[in-house]
């Protein structure tokens, strides 16, 4: 099971002296977020000026930029290799090696495994646990070797000889390994049930393991404690040497890290919204393209004679290009935002968990990261608009009715010319164009003001420094290629980003962009007679018959359903954008009030509140840490209220048993968690663990290889075992030969190491340091490989240190334990061989005896992801329909319906998103998987794993849009057409929860790999969009298009038409994988083709 990766950063840029709570993460964090404020084009200041051009780097500063080498990394690679430096240092005083006797090599594992490059929050968290279980392991080892004593002492004779006394015992033996099997089962579980125990779980398993092996020799309870004693200060001195570095040499703090993560999401921010400016730009030539079609005038060769339609085909290619390009640059730059977006949500935590000296408070934090969640959500949806955009265009090229129609010969006897089609074609170009280019034009200014705005958060917040202090000479107009019209850094009642009252300005631009964009669609509308948003032919069905309806009926029923789609698009860019604004402002406004408040003057002790750290103990004995859950939601507090709550809101139901009736009925339902813990995923990789160290660990028990199992020091074998184990095929394949690779190069390392310098001890010190760099290196560069860099660590570690420690002890002390010396030319392939074994039988124990390989995961894990979807979809729907009513009840209240519906919400996009990493990571496995038969259909997955991903999106979309429902309704007056709507509106019918139904079915089938059922039917459209229709249309017309709110309904009906074409792409591939239940036959005539 490979341990979480710290989370490490870097940074190109520093911004010393700015902010002592802010450090040079946020470079790199802009870097992950695809912004380098190096190349952005997005200023941090105003002063861009035409400078000489810079002399070309040396050599060295390219090989380190190649390598990706900066000030950040460098210290993080130096701090790192620090803590065992120190340690392997003090250890050649006599006088401390007296006090470790042979485990002073111990103290350089244990300082590795102390992760001194975490920051300090996640240190002390992984430090703590360390320490409790270091203690626990202690506690365990004694109480066994004392049994074991005991046992030793109670089945030898009296008066027998010392051979009988001090040799060895079987029922010492017995005790100790029945104890070492119990702790490996006991800490291996927990580890697997508890992903913050990885780290410190395996210093408790080199604990137990050295005392376990080395108790049948303890025929004293003294030596036992002796022994014991050596074995805890050789740990404790290395966590507490890790924990200075850690905490005094480049101190790196929660609280620095998630300003840094600000900043990077901030600026990024910053460059998504100049990437979705120029993605509406070139998003006029993403519709109206399709590959030519057979039997049609197109593909027989009939060209237009209007050359001011299509001109020629290289320029539409050529503009089709640009539209992918830039749409592809809008993808890549959303990922990394959400990226960048879920490690704040995971620091956060640590953040507000930190003791501290600077100015923010835990509050204050919490607050922060609230504003930017509301920002990530909107901002998000950018991405977003390139698959319904490309949804539509597909939807178009495959309407084979209105294709038909356009080249029939009625259609051209209607229109009064051959060139009908075409000029149709063109018009509707045309129109779309006309939608387009004024969005962009109003767009692009509006976009500068909220660039600004950002930046003026970034100088409040003292993450970027002022540039206008900087240089308080005003700008000459038309100076260095700017406009001499205005200033861009400057608003027009003369403020500039940093200045108190920007965000003020800020709200009247966001006042006076929505008013122009709103008048301007008016006018549009009012130009071409349109009135409803939905222009479609159901909203006209309250209008007087037209005559021509039936010559030309379905030509106006898909183009007006085409143009009700791009008007809603078009929607859906305006009420993204204004919602960014208003987020955006929300920042602004809680960034001007901490500069008021005086909170950014002075710095203050910070100290986290018992609630959090009550939160964070429950959290770790919970396993609810950062995987919360949706079982308590029924446990919310005692209703005020006479509500009735759904299944889902409830207790999950047992199907074998009824609820509890009395007491001892529920007494029982407690008790049935000890047979259901034991039937867990954790305790059955347990018990693989445990079972597969004692197929090794057996050895130090018996009486003809126990000798041998000391002495060769396999014990650092089974070490290697805890640590690569893994509960998949594909991952342990990978592990293996991650590991035997690491293991081999660190092995010649050591040779390196010792011999370069002639055996010196000093120069071999120096230069262990100088590998030791090279390790947390590719720790820090490549966190992927955290258990293969450990175990190449921690084996140059044993060969070199322990030869050292030889030196400092003599032989004769250094065999007292038994194991045997060797001289590095054959100790370093006597490890590698231990090493090697060890990760052999981890990967034997793998597959043995029931392989649990990444497919069989992956297709649980995706039937789960799809019934959590179908809980997200009908939880979604609900908070649609409660919103619209006005039925949520006092949000302020945990038992009213709307905040338990909230948080069911929240929980299950929590855990979709969590089944969407792990689903992904075993696809990255699937290549390493042994496979027997047939391929394992990987496209077939990743189609499904991606539009599950797409559907998630969509509706959180929806979630967040129905929000301004609810602030619409808070409006003084409450908006009349919202209230109409909704009484007009009826409650959610059986049709609306088809899609629910649907996906529980595609649940089952995957998950037990059964047939789904015949004559499946898929939702085609949304409930909302089929209620708007004759009269009601007239409460949601272009009148209304300014009212809070009005624009939300568009952004609904869009994004729940793209869910219900994202589960027609699910189910088809379903169906593939799984089958139908059909039992039809058709006969084949011989002449027949299939």
């Amino acid at each position: 099971m490979a341990s979480p990766a710290p989370e490490l950063h870097d940074s190109s840029n520093n911004n010393a002296g700015t902010n002592l709570e802010y450090s040079p993460e946020s470079s790199r964090a802009n870097n992950d977020a695809g912004f380098d404020s190096r190349t952005s084009p997005t200023p941090l200041v105003g002063n861009e000026s035409n400078s000489s051009p810079t002399p070309a780097p040396s050599i060295f500063k390219r090989t380190w930029s190649k390598l990706g080498i900066n000030g950040t990394v460098a210290a993080l690679v130096f701090k790192g290799a620090l803590a065992p430096l120190i340690a392997t240092a003090i250890y050649q005083r006599k006088s401390v090696a007296d006090i470790y006797i042979n485990f002073g090599y111990l103290i350089i594992v244990v300082s590795i495994l102390a992760v001194t490059i975490l920051p300090r929050g996640k240190f002390m968290m992984n430090m703590s646990i360390s320490v409790l279980l270091t203690c626990v392991a202690m506690a365990m080892v004694l109480l066994g070797q004392y049994a074991g004593v005991k046992a030793r002492q109670n089945t030898t004779p009296v008066g027998a000889s010392p051979d009988i006394a001090l040799g060895y015992n079987s029922s010492a033996a017995a005790v100790n390994a029945l104890f070492l099997m119990l702790n490996l089962f006991l800490i291996n579980t927990l580890r697997a049930a508890r992903p913050m125990f990885n780290i410190p779980a395996v210093g408790y398993n080199i604990f137990v393991l050295l005392g376990f092996t080395y108790g049948p020799q303890m025929t004293t309870v003294a030596s036992s404690v002796k022994f014991s004693r050596q074995l805890f200060y050789s740990f404790l001195t290395g966590q507490a040497i890790g924990t200075g570095v850690s905490l005094l040499v480049f101190p790196i703090s929660s609280r620095k890290v998630f300003f840094g993560e600000a900043a990077g999401f901030l600026q990024s921010c910053r460059g998504l919204l100049k990437a979705q400016t120029e993605f509406v730009e070139a998003l006029e030539y993403s519709q109206m393209e399709c590959a030519p079609r057979p039997n049609t005038r197109l593909s027989l060769g009939v060209e237009p004679e209007t050359s001011h339609i299509r001109n020629n085909q290289p320029e539409e290619s050529e503009n089709k290009h640009l539209y992918n390009q830039r749409a592809a640059s809008l993808k890549s730059s959303s990922a990394a935002l959400l990226a960048l977006g879920g490690k704040l949500r995971e620091d956060v935590v640590f953040a507000k968990q930190e003791i501290a000296f600077g100015h923010f408070k835990s509050k204050h934090i919490h607050e922060m990261h609230r504003l930017f969640m509301n920002i990530l959500v909107p901002i998000m949806g950018f991405s977003t608009i390139t698959d319904i955009s490309e949804r539509m265009n597909r939807s178009f090229c495959m309407d084979e009715q209105w294709l038909e129609e356009l080249d029939s010969p009625e259609f051209s006897q209607t229109q009064g010319s051959q060139e009908g089609s075409q000029e149709e074609r063109g018009s509707e170009s045309v129109e779309w164009s006309e939608l387009i280019r004024p969005l962009h034009a109003s767009l692009q200014p509006f976009v500068e003001v909220l660039d600004n705005s950002i930046l003026h958060v970034l100088i409040l917040l003292k993450f970027v420094p002022n540039p206008n202090r900087a240089k308080p000479k005003p700008k000459r107009p038309g100076a260095d290629g700017a406009s001499s019209n205005r200033d861009v850094e400057k608003g027009v009642d003369g403020l500039n980003p940093g200045d108190i009252g920007f965000g003020d300005y800020l709200s009247k631009t966001i006042d006076r962009y929505r008013a122009e964009r709103t008048e301007n669609l008016k006018t549009w509308a009012a130009e071409r007679g349109h009135s409803s948003i939905f222009q479609d032919i159901r909203g006209r069905s309250h209008l007087p018959p037209d005559p021509n309806q039936e010559m030309n009926g379905h030509h106006e029923t898909s183009r007006e359903k085409r143009f009700s789609e791009r008007l809603h698009v078009i929607f859906y860019v305006e009420y993204l954008i204004y919602t960014v604004s208003k987020g955006i402002l929300a920042v602004v406004r809680c960034a001007e009030s901490r500069v008021e408040d005086g909170t950014l003057t002075k710095r203050r002790f910070i100290f986290p509140s018992l609630k959090t750290i009550t939160k964070l103990v429950k959290g770790l004995i919970r396993g609810e840490y950062l995987n919360p859950g949706i079982d308590k939601i029924s446990s919310m507090g005692a209703s005020v209220q006479n509500v009735s709550l759904g299944h889902s809101l409830q207790a999950p139901k047992d199907p074998e048993h009824l609820p509890p009736k009395n007491s001892w009925q529920a007494l029982g339902d407690r008790m049935r968690v000890i047979p259901q813990f034991f039937g867990s995923s954790p305790v059955k990789f347990g018990a693989r663990v445990a079972i597969a160290s004692m197929s090794i660990g057996i050895m130090a028990f018996l009486h003809q290889t126990h000798l041998f199992f000391i002495g060769q020091r396999v014990v650092w074998g089974i070490v290697i075992i805890c640590l690569g184990m893994n509960p998949t095929t594909g991952s342990a394949i990978f592990t293996m030969i991650t590991n035997l690779g690491t293991t081999v190069l660190a092995t010649v390392a050591a040779f390196i190491n010792w011999y370069i310098v002639g055996q010196n001890t000093a120069g071999i010190i120096v230069f262990l340091f100088l590998f030791l760099m090279i390790y947390f290196y590719f720790l820090v560069k490549y966190p992927r490989f955290l258990v293969a860099i450990a175990s190449g660590a921690i084996t140059h570690v044993l060969i070199v240190g322990y030869e050292l420690q030889v030196r400092v002890e003599g032989r004769k002390a250094a065999t007292a334990t038994g194991q045997v010396f060797y001289e590095i030319y054959l100790l370093a392939p006597y490890r590698l061989l231990a090493v090697a074994g060890g990760v052999v039988v981890a990967y034997v124990f793998t597959v043995f005896p029931v392989p649990i390989t990444e497919g069989f995961v992956l297709r649980k894990d995706l039937g789960s992801s799809l019934f959590l979807l179908a809980n997200y979809v009908s939880s979604t729907t609900s908070t649609v329909d409660h919103r619209l009513q006005d039925r949520e009840g006092d949000m302020s209240l945990c038992s009213s319906p709307g905040r338990k519906l909230e948080k069911s919400r929240q929980d299950l996009l929590e855990k979709q998103l969590s089944l969407q990493n792990s689903m992904r990571r075993n696809l990255s496995f699937m290549d390493w998987g042994l496979n027997f038969g047939g391929e394992f259909p990987k496209e077939i997955y990743t189609t499904i794993i991606d539009e599950i991903q797409n559907i998630v999106n969509y509706l959180a979309l929806i979630g967040f849009a129905s929000k301004t429902f609810i602030a619409a309704r808070k409006e003084s007056p409450s908006p009349v057409w919202l209230t109409e709507f909704a009484k007009s509106r009826p409650e959610t019918s059986m049709q609306a929860h088809k899609t629910t139904s649907l996906l529980i079915l595609l649940s089952a089938s995957i998950k037990n790999g059964k047939p789904l059922p015949p004559y499946l039917e898929v939702p085609t459209d949304s409930h909302l969009s089929e209620q708007v229709h004759g009269d009601k249309a007239d409460n949601i017309t272009f009148q209304n298009l300014n009212e809070p709110g009005f624009r939300a309904l568009a952004v609904i009906k869009l994004a729940q038409s793209s869910v219900a074409d994202s589960l027609i792409r699910i189910v088809e591939p379903v169906r593939e994988l799984v089958g139908e239940v059909d039992f039809s036959y058709h006969i084949v005539d011989s002449n027949e083709q299939m």
